[in-house]
């Protein structure tokens, strides 16, 4: 404890309009809140409390002042927390996409971008810095029909599924996902709040260029399994590892994955499956009664890997063959002259048995990411591919058509009007 963990409170169970200093540390599941006389805790402030949401309105308008506070609202009481300028930054920092925040009334609408029966695509600007962000305000009922929250170890029952896997993950300071300013919750919905930025998608870099350099895959590959690793610790499936969702930042220059709107934490009971891509659907996902695990995300990745190296789904060219040769867990291998380790690999992650095929902390191991192995098979590397490939606008990356999602895999039903 130092002094930029010292801060005043007002309220709680302290004598109203009294202050009283306390230290406020951060920990692994959220703050803890001491007391600076006798060192005792006074409360726990975990992350994934549902009873705990962070209001940071009266700072964010009112900087100008002396007083700065933040209110925290606790289990029905609340109270505020006093701090400089810089404290309350750093708090800032250190909870959003952790802690769910008030909605803020910095924000004015400006665009309705979609609407969805599950969440609905907003256009918001922060009129404090003039910033365009994206809103993804969630439908809670919605969320809640199609959720395994209330079923998993984790407990969760009001928080939407997707709030609760963005959270984990950025509590475990997950690397190469999208990042998130704010989860909020105004009263009715819970919110996703982003920054609007320039990317492009995996799918538009392999229509444009068809043979990336094969370090430029390792890269990716790599990178993705570190993803995979922290998901398989958080007992998360992302059910969305496709083209679509694995984007390239020109700002940040960084590869990334998003959209969790169909992930879910895996359970022991019977699974009710999400949305999901066809020709990107674990074959056990179609089997009735059939438990699924992260194995589901090695998959995902296998046939991605498949994309990267012959720019071609594995079930076939056509949608029809692709859903049936999906189902069936069939493919073929083209003739190649491809590294026959990143094959190798491939293959392993399209068993169809999701028994057989590895960890992400196993795929990892490979010689294929050691630094000298892959100086010998190509020059290239994942960022001066990009340096090299990327100099032009965003807008002259073609975009592809949406993809058919399977809304219900039990009974392989197909609903063309779902999207991402």
């Amino acid at each position: 404890m130092n002094q930029n963990d010292l801060f005043l409170i007002e309220g709680l169970k302290f004598q109203r309009n009294n202050k009283q200093e306390i230290f406020l540390i951060p920990y692994g599941n959220g703050l803890k809140m001491i007391n600076t006389l006798n060192h005792s805790l006074l409360l726990n402030i975990d992350f994934c409390d549902e009873g705990v949401i962070f209001d940071w309105s009266a700072y964010k308008g009112n900087k100008g002042n002396e007083n700065l506070y933040f209110m925290v609202h606790f289990h029905g009481q609340q109270f505020k927390v006093f701090g400089t300028p810089n404290q309350l930054d750093s708090m800032y920092e250190f909870s959003a996409g952790k802690f769910i925040f008030k909605r803020n009334d910095i924000y004015s609408l400006d665009s309705i971008n979609e609407s969805m029966s599950a969440y609905q695509l907003l256009t918001i600007i922060n009129r404090l810095n003039g910033k365009k962000y994206i809103e993804k305000r969630i439908n809670q009922i919605y969320s809640q029909q199609i959720s395994n929250s209330s079923i998993t170890d984790f407990g969760y029952e009001k928080v939407p599924e997707e709030i609760r896997v963005i959270q984990l993950l950025n509590i475990r300071r997950c690397p190469y996902i999208m990042k998130i300013d704010q989860l909020t919750y105004d009263g009715e919905c819970y919110s996703i709040i982003y920054q609007s930025s320039n990317q492009i998608s995996l799918r538009q870099i392999l229509r444009k260029y068809k043979n990336p350099p094969v370090s430029f895959i390792i890269e990716i590959l790599e990178q993705l399994l570190l993803v995979l690793n922290i998901f398989e610790e958080l007992k998360i499936i992302h059910n969305g590892i496709t083209l679509d969702n694995i984007c390239y930042s020109q700002e940040f220059n960084l590869i990334f994955l998003c959209n969790f709107s169909f992930s879910i934490f895996e359970t022991h009971n019977q699974q009710q499956i999400k949305g999901n891509s066809i020709g990107f659907v674990p074959p056990e996902q179609y089997q009735i009664n059939q438990r699924i695990s992260t194995s589901a995300n090695i998959y995902q990745l296998g046939v991605l890997l498949y994309y990267m190296l012959f720019n071609e789904n594995p079930f076939g060219k056509d949608q029809k063959n692709i859903f049936f040769n999906n189902i069936a867990g069939k493919y073929q291998i083209p003739s190649t002259k491809q590294d026959k380790n990143i094959v190798e690999i491939m293959k392993s992650m399209l068993q169809k048995n999701p028994q057989k095929r590895k960890t992400s902390k196993e795929y990892l191991t490979s010689k294929i990411f050691m630094p000298s192995y892959r100086s010998k098979i190509s020059k290239h590397s994942f960022f001066t591919f990009f340096q090299e490939n990327f100099k032009q606008k965003i807008d002259e990356y073609e975009v592809g058509d949406d993809l058919i999602y399977v809304q219900s895999v039990k009974s392989l039903q197909i609903n063309k009007g779902i999207k991402k």
